[in-house]
């Protein structure tokens, strides 16, 4: 019976995620147009992001180490243990940035619109294209824009441990001096649990901590390492201190 009302759960999110896009896609469209108003659409996006949480009994806390300077870039890294992480990012962090994500996102009916414009997808089995992702990332940074990424490559199999960082986010981070800003998910891996409906979901707390940024600007690539492993260590203490002391 449990895990029946786990998967009516999922469905019934599922389909306000769908209803709400649907609705919200005219706007989409108009914003996407041109690279001046992705910034607005981003806003949009974490709009549709709140009120999809909103009727799905999803209760959103972020807790900043730091402020963030508007004026700054960043680069956000995040642990990605399920669907949900995308929907955390777009709506717990305030702050405008283009994803990098992988590249089956981007073959999903109507969403794939974000990959054609304002987001990179990334298509790790191939060579030739997973340097182009790096390039259209990099032109991205030479933009001004941010970026958020996760850099386990994808959704980790091995719950609830992270895997191994791929090297690209902390690359770009030590070549064009921008910061890393860690950030924890901590619920996502109890509210949906890694890619779809295999096990069901359940409503509850989406409890995200953006860490403070770590500056790069006297960092080289010998460096690169050692950054990947700091910023690792760092989201995987916080997200075992919160999910196993007393907290569900």
């Amino acid at each position: 019976m449990r895990l029946a009302l786990r998967y009516i759960w999922a469905v019934y999110f599922f389909l306000w995620f769908l209803i709400i896009f649907i609705l919200f896609y005219p706007l989409f469209l108009i914003l996407l147009r041109s690279e001046k108003t992705y910034a607005k659409a981003h806003k949009l996006r974490a709009i549709w992001g709140r009120l999809i949480m909103a009727f799905s009994g999803l209760f959103p806390k972020t807790t900043y180490e730091a402020p963030l300077d508007k004026n700054e870039q960043y680069i956000f890294v995040a642990n990605h243990f399920s669907y949900l992480d995308i929907l955390s990012l777009n709506v717990q962090v305030k702050f405008y940035f283009r994803f990098l994500a992988k590249k089956e996102l981007s073959d999903i009916p109507l969403f794939g619109i974000f990959f054609r414009t304002v987001d990179i997808a990334v298509n790790r089995q191939s060579i030739r294209d997973s340097v182009t992702a790096f390039q259209l990332a990099e032109k991205a940074l030479l933009a001004g824009d941010s970026l958020g990424i996760f850099p386990e490559g994808g959704i980790a199999n091995q719950l609830p441990k992270m895997v191994k960082f791929k090297t690209g986010a902390f690359r770009l981070a030590i070549q064009h001096n921008i910061k890393i800003v860690p950030v924890t998910i901590v619920d996502n891996w109890k509210r949906l649990p890694q890619g779809g409906l295999h096990n069901g979901g359940t409503p509850g707390k989406m409890r995200v901590v953006v860490h403070k940024p770590i500056d790069t600007s006297s960092m080289d690539i010998s460096q690169l390492s050692e950054l990947m492993s700091n910023t690792h260590e760092i989201i995987q203490k916080r997200f075992d201190s919160l999910n196993f002391e007393n907290n569900s």
